[in-house]
């Protein structure tokens, strides 16, 4: 199913001359779902726009969305359970069974939004459990009959009404406009991991599961389409069920986001065209999405780092909740609010911090400035430094014992070794001196040649909406 630029449109470039055209690539995000989203890098021009665009399957007269191509973009991803392009021996290892013995209709297995910031530096992906217990609005089915609203699992909207029904339910959930729709099937995700040479994925221990068919070591491993597509559906390795697949199908995004805008792909010609065609094979989107707004989007979204992609699931309040319906999921309507009026005014939902990684948040660490210098005022001034970094200002500044200090001092008891390691990170040019018996608060000598502290970024910061970005480790 992965397809290579014919050689007539293949540019072929050289590794050196790629890297030095790297402002001329364009990267665009597709798809997704279980597995769920893809950024497309090529160095193009109309006719492999073209070319490209013939590819792209595309759902004509869908209702419910805004159709924007400008500022702020909210996209509706959806990972249905078709077994589409398929082989039959594929289907058997897969257990999915094929499109041909399928009779239970086609349901879309995984939902997510997409929120990509008007700015174009960052976007935000939330899942949408399956399950969740929601209220899927009036409709008037296939055969003409009108239905009442009615309380009813998430992805009963896509098989009761498909593309239009999920749409709207969604947008009545969430309160969010949804500009744009975009749905992939099983062999979507095979093929694109195969156009990538495989991924990397996690497991904390030994798993072998019939009725998925992934089978993995412990630890991290380099998987094909195949598994990773049973990485993604696989259902019983997690206690928590969907939402531990939920969780596994982010970090797997995470990953063939770091794999796709590797140099290992940008530039392996051969590579990126498989890649690219796999994508766009794979994909069906909303008629409002034309070549040009692609193109158009993928120029500007083209500086996104897999630190700029940040994923999250939607706040829960219960996971077992007994419904009518069968064992349900319901939202944490305060939180989850957040996540929403973050993503309808367009803002961050963590706001990042620059600089080096540290063990221990500055709020934890409890300070003293002292002045070492002749510079009046100084460990006033050091003090208030700390004070907006967020460090604990546990005694007022005073002077220290010598007043010829150039470059600062941190004076630390041993027994507070780790959060030596964060004032070290701020203060880089620092010397060190052990104290034994100083206790819980560090000492900030300054002296003549004072620089305020650096920003830094705590390892595991406490985000209360447990999301999560695709640079982070994936056995993490």
């Amino acid at each position: 199913m992965s397809a290579v630029l014919p050689p007539e449109l293949s540019p072929r470039p050289t590794a050196a001359s790629a890297a030095r055209s790297g402002t001329r690539r364009w990267v665009t995000w597709l798809t997704t779902a279980l597995a769920a989203v893809v950024l497309v890098t090529s160095t193009g021009g109309w006719v492999m726009a073209t070319y490209y665009d013939g590819k792209i399957s595309r759902i004509l007269g869908l209702s419910g969305l805004s159709g924007e191509t400008s500022g702020p973009l909210t996209i509706l991803i959806v990972g249905s359970d078709s077994r589409e392009g398929l082989s039959l021996q594929e289907a058997r290892q897969l257990g999915t069974g094929t499109a041909a013995n399928s009779s239970a209709g086609q349901r879309s297995d995984t939902m997510m939004l997409l929120h990509i910031a008007g700015d174009r530096k960052s976007a935000t992906v939330v899942s949408l459990p399956r399950d969740s217990y929601v209220t899927i609005p009036d409709y008037t089915d296939d055969q003409g009959k009108k239905h009442s609203a009615s309380k009813n699992k998430l992805n009963a909207a896509y098989a009761l009404g498909g593309a239009p029904l999920l749409i709207e339910t969604v947008k009545n959930e969430t309160g969010l406009s949804i500009d744009h729709y975009v749905e992939v099937g099983f062999a979507g995700v095979v093929n694109m991991v195969d156009a990538l040479g495989g991924v990397d994925v996690c497991v904390p221990s030994a798993v072998d599961d019939w009725r998925s068919g992934l089978k993995l070591d412990a630890g991290k491993s380099h998987v094909d389409g195949l598994m990773g597509l049973a990485y993604v559906r696989a259902r019983y390795i997690d206690p928590t069920a969907d939402i531990g697949r939920m969780q596994r199908q982010q970090r797997f995004l995470g990953s063939m986001f770091q794999e796709a805008t590797s140099a290992r792909v940008l530039l392996d010609p051969t590579k990126l065209n498989a890649f690219l065609g796999a994508a766009l094979d794979s994909v069906k989107i909303d008629e409002g999405m034309s070549r040009d707004i692609l193109l158009e989007l993928a120029g500007e979204i083209q500086g996104l780092t897999p630190q700029d992609i940040r994923f999250l699931t939607v706040p829960l309040s219960n996971v077992n909740l007994a419904t009518p319906v069968g064992s349900s999921v319901l939202w944490d309507e305060k939180q989850a609010q957040v996540v929403f009026d973050s993503i309808k005014n367009d803002q961050p939902l963590v706001k990042e911090k620059k600089g080096p990684t540290v063990p221990k948040a500055p709020s934890d660490i409890n300070v003293q400035a002292l002045n070492g210098s002749t510079v009046e005022g100084l460990a006033s001034t050091a003090s208030a430094d700390l004070d907006k970094a967020g460090y604990t200002i546990a005694t007022s500044p005073a002077n220290a014992d010598s007043s010829d200090v150039a470059t600062t001092i941190i004076r630390y008891d041993p027994r507070w070794d780790t959060s030596l390691k964060t004032l070290q990170a701020a203060f880089p040019d620092a010397t060190v001196e052990e104290v034994a018996g100083l206790g819980g608060t560090f000492q900030i000598v300054v002296g003549t040649e004072y620089v305020k502290p650096a920003g830094v970024r705590v390892a595991k910061q406490d985000n209360e909406l447990g999301s999560h970005t695709a640079a982070d480790d994936i056995c993490g």
